[in-house]
């Protein structure tokens, strides 16, 4: 079992596996998981529900030991792996400010110079001195995060909690972190489902599924293997066995597959193309319905919701009249930038909601000739694609 430490690697794994028992016999959360990051990298980890994803971070935080196998670390490590992780409920925000500090090893005069920053970056004012007990999910996480970005640390490890926060939270913490990376040689393990979201923060990622590592390399490489893990070659998902729904059930979502607008399967949509999204269900309603609203959500690389498409709007008549079917949202011109965004899907029946997809469902993106010009604008500009026209119009002096 060799380390390659060389004078930029912060962290070194081989062969690391943690198992727990379940029923009397042992279940791996992961198992032989190798891999190096060196200083300064950004490392995407992306995996299904329940691959083992959050477990790794526990373990290479020292949170939990692992079951077989090493990971060893150079430097201090900030960590945002569960609302309050390392607060004590009892203590103050302020306390606990200072508490993580010093169990970082830094000097009380150090946290000071920091303190202002972390409590404007949280925003929760004059809270800082209300005990961390009476904070809501929404301010612990704040404050959470603001701790780990802005104390010294070498290493920050960020699981998918940041989607507890508020959308123009997410998208401060998102920012900050492209901040962290580009002005300070500080290392990210980032843990989401947000592919959007790792395209843009991520130099490299890895793929875990079935408790190992699927896929190692480029963000690029990596995310593409986990659209075609999740949507198959043609496009499609398998929604049935997907965990974390909420709703009532009495109609799932089965399936979602991407198609042209001749109804045949693509994997990828070229920019401003038109497309099909279409989702299959299954109902277990005791009489038809009329009163049916499906909902499409597109999400972009920041975690920001770019635009919905709810069915009412326009008073679509859809109705539930056979145990399975299909609903099918048509998009003459799909107007985004290539890349890969995240598709949150809700079902309300009666007026109650019966089924809500996320972290699931994921689009591709790809390059077109839209403006027919040989190019097309950048992802530095946002995520949406619109027609527009310039023109010069002089006027007399």
């Amino acid at each position: 079992m060799g380390y390659d430490f060389m004078n930029d690697t912060v962290l070194s794994v081989r062969g690391l596996g943690k198992s727990y028992m379940v029923g009397g016999k042992p279940h791996w959360a992961f198992r032989d998981i190798s891999f190096d990051v060196q200083r300064g990298d950004v490392l995407g980890i992306v995996g299904r529900n329940g691959a083992g994803k959050t477990t790794l971070l526990r373990v290479l935080s020292r949170i939990t030991d692992p079951t077989e196998g090493e990971a060893r670390i150079k430097g201090r490590i900030g960590t945002l792996l569960e609302t309050g992780t390392g607060f004590h409920p009892d203590l103050t925000g302020r306390e606990n400010v200072y508490l993580n500090g010093v169990i970082l090893g830094m000097r009380p005069k150090e946290i000071t110079a920091r303190f202002e920053e972390i409590v404007d970056f949280a925003g929760i004012g004059k809270f800082i001195n209300a005990r961390v007990r009476t904070y809501s999910s929404g301010m612990r996480s704040r404050l959470t995060f603001a701790v780990a970005a802005h104390l010294d640390t070498e290493i920050l490890m960020v699981d998918e909690v940041l989607a507890v926060g508020d959308i123009a939270f997410q998208e401060k913490c998102l920012n900050k972190m492209d901040q962290l990376t580009q002005h300070q040689e500080r290392t990210i393990l980032f843990v989401s489902h947000s592919m959007g979201a790792i395209q843009s923060l991520c130099n490299r990622a890895i793929l875990i599924e079935n408790s190992h590592v699927h896929t190692a390399g480029s963000t690029e490489t990596v995310v593409q293997a986990y659209s075609t893990l999740l949507l198959g070659p043609q496009g499609g998902a398998d929604l049935s066995v997907a965990m974390g729904r909420p709703g009532s059930g009495l109609v799932r979502f089965t399936s979602m597959q991407l198609e042209d607008l001749n109804g045949k399967p693509m994997s990828s949509i070229p920019a401003g193309q038109g497309v099909r999204i279409v989702f299959g269900y299954e109902s277990t309603l005791q009489e038809p319905s009329t009163d049916v609203i499906v909902t499409i959500v597109v999400v972009g690389s920041k975690g920001t919701r770019l635009f919905g498409l709810p069915s009412d709007i326009i008073r679509s008549e859809l109705m539930l009249t056979t145990r399975k079917g299909r609903f099918v949202c048509t998009l003459p011109k799909l107007p985004l930038l290539p890349g890969n965004y995240d598709i949150v899907a809700s079902c309300i029946v009666n007026r109650e909601l019966t089924d809500k997809i996320s972290n699931t469902c994921h689009i591709t993106v790809s390059d077109s000739d839209y403006f027919g010009t040989g190019r097309l604008q950048q992802g530095n500009f946002g995520d949406l694609l619109v027609d527009f026209s310039w023109d010069c119009v002089s006027e007399d002096e």
